[in-house]
């Protein structure tokens, strides 16, 4: 893993998306396990705007992971723009565009992760999602 705070964080944003992508298209049937692995990754209070506007917890995250496992076949991420817009002490503010493809439709939401970045894990306190037109 990389040293630096924000290229952890940038790191952990990366790293969370391989997981995601997995628990999404359980390609390799590893899905579940990845929902274990990607919850540690969520601070126990971590919220997230959603590209809706819903306000939700870790838990409607987990959740959602575990009634998604499996069910994008075919799905694709791609992460671009990844800026650090916020560094203080070891947690970052890092934005970054996220782009979903599949069955030839393509969305995509600018994101702004609040991330904490310990000696040895890494935690997502805070996620903001705004679509793109």
């Amino acid at each position: 893993m990389p040293h630096s705070i924000i290229k952890q964080a940038q790191y952990s944003v990366h790293w969370i998306h391989q997981l995601i992508h997995s628990v999404f298209t359980n390609q390799q049937g590893d899905g579940a396990a990845c929902i274990e692995q990607l919850l540690p990754l969520f601070a126990e209070d971590f919220q997230m705007v959603t590209t809706g506007g819903a306000m939700v917890g870790r838990k409607q995250v987990e959740q959602l992971f575990r009634s998604a496992l499996g069910s994008r076949a075919g799905l694709q991420i791609h992460l671009s723009d990844l800026h650090c817009v916020w560094q203080e002490g070891r947690s970052a503010a890092i934005r970054y565009k996220e782009t979903h493809s599949q069955d030839q439709v393509e969305t995509s939401r600018l994101s702004l992760a609040i991330i904490r970045v310990q000696a040895d894990s890494v935690q997502w306190l805070y996620l903001h999602e705004t679509a793109c037109p």
